[in-house]
């Protein structure tokens, strides 16, 4: 059953509480309509959006081994930080 890992984390909670999540999840069953999946691409279409957006920073002055730097600088110690890419 795959909604069993999430049995540990519920079952220490009040009925009251249990009561309102299966309201709320029996509510999202019925309000949910499922947009249609688009078409699979054909793989002449993948090839040329690839294509299409092969090297679109190429023109980009910035060089990859300063955008590393600032993306490594932006990860330090699990805390993002706006990055100036200026």
């Amino acid at each position: 059953m795959k909604a069993a890992p999430y049995w540990g984390m519920l079952q220490g909670l009040s009925k009251p509480l249990k009561l309102e999540l299966v309201v709320l999840l029996s509510e999202s069953l019925e309000e949910r309509e499922t947009a249609p999946m688009p078409p699979a691409l054909s793989e002449e279409e993948k090839d040329r959006l690839f294509e299409k957006l092969a090297g679109c920073w190429a023109d980009d002055p910035e060089d990859a081994a300063r955008m590393e730097a600032a993306i490594k600088e932006c990860r330090q110690n699990d805390v993002l930080r706006e990055v100036n890419m200026d």
